[in-house]
Formats: C-alpha cells, sequence, structure tokens
C-alpha cells in the first residue's frame, strides 16, 4: 500500500492510496490522480531487509558481512533477523493510464522500482459474470487505505472490517461495485478491498451518494475486478506475476478472454 499527496486544480491539497499488484505496477482510482498534481508516493510500512543489506545499503558501514555477522550472533547465531526499513518515495515512470471507458473509476501505473521484499495484492478472478453465481452478501472483507486522522503528521495506513452488503452496476459504469458495510472516508480511495478469500476483490472507489451530501453519509463503494483486469491489459501493464496467478487458477491464459471483454464494453 501506498498514499498518493496531491494538488487539485484549485491549488487544495488531496490524499488517496495505491496498491501495489507486481513488477512496480499499482492500482488506484481514476479520481485521485485524473487533472491532479501527484505531489508524492509513498509506501509507508516498512519491509524487511537482511543485515548484510542493512549495514551495506542503509547505514553503508565498511565490512557489512562482518558486521552482520556479529548482529547475528548478539541474536543467537540460530536466528535469522530482518531489519525494519522505511523506503524512499516513489517515482512515476508511465502513467497514469486509464481505462477506456471515461466513468470507470480505475486508473494504474508503473514506478521507477520498488525493493524486491515490496509484497503485491493478488487480484482475484470473480469476473462480473461470475459474481452472479456466487453468495457475496455479509462475507467479510478488509479495506486499506489512508483516510486522513486529524491531529497527525503524517498518513497512516488505516485497516477496517467490513462485510459485503450488495452488489450492483451503477447506471454511470458498466461493472459491478461491491457495496461494503464500512464508511467511506476521503482518503480510502485508490485502496484496496481484500476479500475474506485472500484476493482482492476490487478497489476503492468515490462513495456513491445522492447530491452534495458528505461523503460519510453514502455506501462505500468497491469497482470489481474485471474493470482493473481490463484497465491493467489495454495499457500493457498486466504484471506476469497476475497473469500467471490467474492462468494457475484458470487453467487457461487469460489476455485473449480479456481482448473479447474490451471490445465488448466499448
Amino acid at each position: 500500500m501506498a498514499y498518493i499527496d496531491i494538488c487539485k486544480p484549485d491549488g487544495s491539497r488531496g490524499i488517496g492510496s495505491a496498491f501495489h499488484v507486481g513488477n512496480n505496477v499499482f492500482v488506484t482510482a481514476r479520481h485521485v490522480v485524473e487533472n491532479n498534481e501527484i505531489l508524492e508516493i509513498k509506501i509507508t510500512e516498512p519491509i524487511g531487509i537482511s543485515a548484510e543489506e542493512y549495514f551495506r545499503d542503509v547505514l553503508k558501514l565498511e565490512n557489512p558481512d562482518e558486521r552482520a555477522e556479529q548482529h547475528k550472533k548478539a541474536w543467537g547465531a540460530e536466528r535469522t533477523t530482518l531489519m525494519s526499513h522505511w523506503l524512499e518515495p516513489l517515482k512515476i515512470i508511465e502513467g497514469p493510464k486509464y481505462h477506456d471507458h471515461p466513468d470507470v473509476d480505475v486508473a494504474v501505473f508503473r514506478v521507477e522500482k520498488t525493493h524486491a521484499n515490496v509484497g503485491a495484492i493478488k487480484l482475484g478472478v470473480h469476473f462480473d459474470d461470475w459474481v452472479y453465481r456466487g453468495n457475496w452478501q455479509l462475507s467479510d472483507a478488509i479495506v486499506l487505505g489512508y483516510p486522513p486522522i486529524p491531529l497527525t503528521n503524517s498518513p497512516a495506513l488505516i485497516a477496517a472490517r467490513a462485510e459485503i452488503n450488495a452488489f450492483v452496476v451503477p447506471r454511470h459504469a458498466p461493472f459491478i461495485h461491491f457495496i461494503l458495510s464500512a464508511t467511506p472516508r476521503g482518503g480510502f480511495s485508490g485502496g484496496v478491498a481484500i476479500h475474506e478469500d485472500g484476493d482482492a476483490l476490487g478497489v476503492i472507489t468515490s462513495s456513491f451518494l445522492d447530491g452534495d451530501l458528505p461523503e460519510q453519509i453514502g455506501f462505500f463503494a468497491v469497482l470489481s475486478i474485471e474493470a482493473i483486469i481490463h484497465c491493467l491489459a489495454i495499457n500493457d501493464l498486466y504484471p506476469d506475476f497476475q497473469r500467471q496467478h490467474h492462468k494457475k487458477i484458470l487453467g487457461i491464459d487469460p489476455l485473449p478472454w480479456i481482448a473479447i471483454g474490451k471490445k465488448e464494453t466499448n
């Protein structure tokens, strides 16, 4: 997970979220980045790195292997220790790119590099036609994002439990959106909802509400997987990590199917 610090055309600041799907590719919500200046993208949670790497690349000490060996002995020779390391901000080298349907709230981009120990979230295979065949209501999900916390100095990753209340196809976008029981808050947009089976349920979009009511009065909406995979594929950013994951589950290469789906949405 990473936060996206943005400046809007009127000069006001905002924040959104993004999640890594492999090969340095991130998914976010379209409305977070479109027509906005991206000031910073940063992973907030530390990663674990070896003692050798920590002494060599972070502290830049001489004889890092020797220092690491001394460190291991201090903790017990049988124990392999990982050092917590906070990463520098990420730099976009490709994108943001969008779904070809202008009202589908998803965007993708590639960053220059991420550490090899940065995890990737597996996208589910619940394509829209398949959602209707399953029982989703009241199954569990976890939502992750960066809604601002008052009186704090920096963004913090927020996790919240939720239940799936319904799934709908809204008038403005021809893809399934899940309605979750969590409270909509600015900053969750672009984050991920992870289903109880362990794969991503979808990307968190703007809340569904009527008129100019406060965001928290609306419904917490999550754009399902099919539109995300379309967006990745048509922009040549579909990570091989995800392709192999989907191929293993489906038993077929999903790319030809995605191409057919793209034509049907145009």
